[in-house]
C-alpha cells in the first residue's frame, strides 16, 4: 500500500476506536430505540413527563399514593419495625422486607464486590423492588407500608432443592394479601405468586413494580453508569427507556408487554407474566446527585396487568443475577436484546468471539491463557492470507520506479496514466488492494474484543498473572499528577507493550523511506488510544503483532518475500 492507503487506513481503525466515545460524549440519550433521536409516534417515550418534586416537607409515600386503606374490608396494619427474612441457595443470599414483602438484598454469590465480599445488586435501603400495588374504585392502594408475615424466618435450598417463603398480611376485617415467592437452589429464576382475597370492589388492574433501580456495583462507577438502561418487550418491539438521571421523568404506554428489565454494567433484574401478556408498562428515572462528575441512573418499572387479583391469582418469573447470555435465555428467549453487543455489523462478532473464548476457558482455566490460545488461532487461521498479502506490499513496493516512470510520462493525462497502472498492475500480476485485507479483518475482530472485553460478565474480573487482574479493565500501576491528551493519568503496562509490538511490527513491513513515519507515529498513537482500553484488548493485540511480526521475519528468511530494488535503480 502507499503511505495515502495507509492513513486512510489508520483514519478507519480511529473512527472503529473512537466511535463509542462519540456516541457516548456527543450522542443524547432518548427514551425510545429511534435511529433518528426523535421518538416514533405512539411509542413508550411520548408518554414521558417530566415529574415536578413533591412540595417541601411531603414524604415520598404522601406523593405517591394515600396512606393503605380499603373500603368494607378493615385496614390493614402498617409495620413500624420491619424485619428480615433470609433465603439462602448455592447462588445468592436475598433478603425481603416485612414491610411490603418487598426484596431488600440481594447477594450473588459467584461475583465479588467491590471492596471484598459478595457483590449487592440491591440499593441500600429500597423498599420498592417487587412492590404489588392494588385499585380499589380508581384508588391505588399501595402495600409498601403494611406488615406482611411468616411462619418462616429463614429459608436453605441445596444445589437441586426449591422452596418457597410465603409472606401474607391480613386485615382487621378479614381480608388477605399473599405474596408467595418460590425458589430453586440452582437458577437466578424466582417465581412470584400473588393473591388477594377478601376485598370488595377491587378494580381490573394491579401493578407489579421495581421501583429502586440498581446498585452501582463497580469501582469504574462511569461504565456501570454508562450501560444502565431500562427495557420492556412490547408485542415484538423492544422499547428502551433512558435518561440522564438529572431530572425525574415518568412515562407509560398501553399494549401487550411481554417483560420489562433493567439492567448496570453486568446485572439485571427482569420481570414477566407467566400465562399470557401485562396490558401495559410504566418507567421512572429519578433525579439523582453527582457522584464526581457523573449522575447515578435509578429506573423504575411496573407491569401494568388488566386483572381482578381478587378473582383469579397472578403468577410472575423475576430474574435477579448477571448478564449472562445462556442464564437469559431461561427467563425468555428475547431478554437477550438487552445485552450490548456493539453495531449490527460487529455483533456477529462479539458473539463469535465470546463463544470461542468460553469454550477455550473449558480446557483452560485463565482468561489470559486462553487469550494467548485465541491470538495463535487467529494467526494461524489468518496466515495464509497475511502470507499473500505481505508479497503483495512487497511486490509493490519493487514496482515503485515504474510507477514513478508512468506518473512521469502521463503527468499531464490522468486518464492514461490510470489505465497505464491498471495494465502495470495486471502484466506483474499484483493487486494494489490485497495488503489491506488482514487489517480490515482485524478491524471487527477488534472492536468485537472490545464489546467482549468491556461489557460481558464472563471477562469481569478475570486475573491473568502478576499485577493484571482483571482483563476487563486497564492494567493500571500508577497514577501521574496530570492528564495528558487522549492518554489520561492513569500508566498501564500493557499498552506500552503493545506499542513495541506494533513498532516492530512496522518496521518489518514498511519498507518505502517515505513511509517512515507511518513506523513511529502508528505506535505512538495506538498507546495513546490503547491505554484506557481493557488490558485482555492490549493484550491480545500486542501477542497478534508479535506472530504478525514473526511471520514477517519468518517469510523473509525463507526469501518468500521478494527484494526490493535499491534506491538508486
Amino acid at each position: 500500500m502507499d503511505r495515502k492507503t495507509i492513513i486512510a487506513f489508520a483514519i478507519i481503525i480511529l473512527i472503529f476506536l473512537l466511535l463509542p466515545y462519540y456516541y457516548k460524549l456527543f450522542v443524547p440519550e432518548s427514551g425510545a430505540p429511534d435511529s433518528t433521536g426523535v421518538p416514533a409516534p405512539g411509542r413508550l417515550a411520548d408518554s414521558l413527563a417530566l415529574v415536578q418534586p413533591p412540595p417541601q416537607g411531603a414524604t415520598e409515600a404522601e406523593e405517591v399514593s394515600p396512606a393503605p386503606a380499603v373500603q368494607d374490608s378493615g385496614l390493614f396494619t402498617l409495620e413500624s419495625e420491619p424485619q428480615e427474612f433470609a433465603v439462602e441457595t448455592p447462588l445468592y443470599r436475598m433478603t425481603f422486607s416485612s414491610r411490603g414483602a418487598v426484596l431488600t438484598g440481594c447477594r450473588l454469590k459467584h461475583y465479588e464486590g467491590q471492596s471484598g465480599g459478595l457483590v449487592e445488586i440491591i440499593r441500600p435501603e429500597s423498599d420498592e423492588n417487587l412492590n404489588l400495588v392494588l385499585y380499589q374504585d380508581g384508588q391505588p392502594l399501595d402495600l409498601r407500608g403494611v406488615r406482611f408475615n411468616s411462619d418462616q424466618r429463614e429459608l436453605r435450598l441445596d444445589q437441586d432443592e426449591r422452596g418457597s417463603l410465603s409472606l401474607v398480611a391480613r386485615s382487621s376485617g378479614g381480608a388477605i394479601i399473599e405474596k408467595k415467592y418460590e425458589f430453586s437452589g440452582d437458577s437466578y429464576l424466582i417465581g412470584l405468586h400473588v393473591r388477594a382475597s377478601g376485598i370488595s370492589d377491587l378494580d381490573r388492574r394491579y401493578e407489579l413494580s421495581w421501583g429502586s433501580g440498581l446498585a452501582i456495583t463497580e469501582a469504574d462507577t462511569a461504565q456501570d453508569i454508562y450501560y444502565a438502561q431500562a427495557y420492556a418487550l412490547m408485542g415484538t418491539e423492544l422499547e428502551k427507556f433512558g435518561g440522564k438521571g438529572d431530572r425525574e421523568l415518568r412515562g407509560g404506554a398501553e399494549g401487550e408487554t411481554h417483560w420489562v428489565a433493567q439492567r448496570g454494567k453486568y446485572f439485571e433484574v427482569a420481570m414477566r407474566p407467566v400465562s399470557g401478556a401485562a396490558q401495559g408498562v410504566k418507567f421512572g428515572i429519578e433525579a439523582q446527585p453527582l457522584i464526581g462528575n457523573q449522575r447515578p441512573k435509578v429506573f423504575s418499572m411496573a407491569l401494568v396487568m388488566k386483572e381482578d387479583l381478587g378473582a383469579e391469582a397472578g403468577d410472575f418469573s423475576i430474574y435477579c443475577g448477571p448478564i449472562d447470555r445462556k442464564l437469559l435465555a431461561q427467563f425468555h428467549p428475547q431478554l437477550e436484546a438487552t445485552m450490548n453487543w456493539g453495531w449490527k455489523i460487529i455483533e456477529p462478532f462479539s458473539k463469535m468471539i465470546l463463544w470461542s473464548l468460553k469454550a477455550l476457558h473449558e480446557f483452560i482455566p485463565n482468561y489470559g491463557v486462553v487469550l494467548i490460545v485465541f491470538s495463535i488461532i487467529i494467526k494461524v487461521v489468518l496466515w495464509p492470507l497475511t502470507a499473500k498479502s505481505t508479497k503483495s506490499m512487497s511486490r509493490m513496493a519493487a514496482l515503485q520506479p515504474k510507477m514513478k516512470e508512468l506518473q512521469e510520462k502521463y503527468k499531464a493525462t490522468p486518464e492514461r496514466l490510470n489505465k497505464a497502472m491498471m495494465q502495470l498492475y495486471k502484466d506483474e500480476k499484483v493487486n494494489p488492494f490485497s495488503g489491506c485485507w488482514p487489517m480490515l479483518l482485524q478491524m471487527p475482530l477488534l472492536y468485537g474484543l472490545f464489546i467482549v472485553f468491556r461489557s460481558t460478565i464472563e471477562l469481569r474480573r478475570a486475573p491473568f498473572m502478576l499485577w493484571i487482574q482483571d482483563l476487563s479493565m486497564p492494567d493500571v500501576v500508577a497514577h501521574l499528577p496530570f492528564n495528558i491528551p487522549m492518554y489520561g493519568s492513569a500508566v498501564a503496562i500493557l499498552p506500552v507493550a503493545m506499542g513495541v509490538t506494533q513498532f516492530l511490527m512496522s518496521k518489518a513491513m514498511i519498507t518505502d523511506p517515505k513511509q517512515k513515519i507511518q513506523v513511529y507515529f502508528m505506535p505512538i498513537f495506538m498507546v495513546l488510544i490503547f491505554n484506557t482500553l481493557p488490558s485482555g484488548l492490549n493484550l491480545y493485540y500486542a501477542l497478534f503483532n508479535l506472530w504478525s511480526y514473526l511471520q514477517q521475519v519468518m517469510l523473509k528468511k525463507q526469501g518468500l518475500i521478494p527484494a526490493l530494488p535499491s534506491s538508486g535503480k
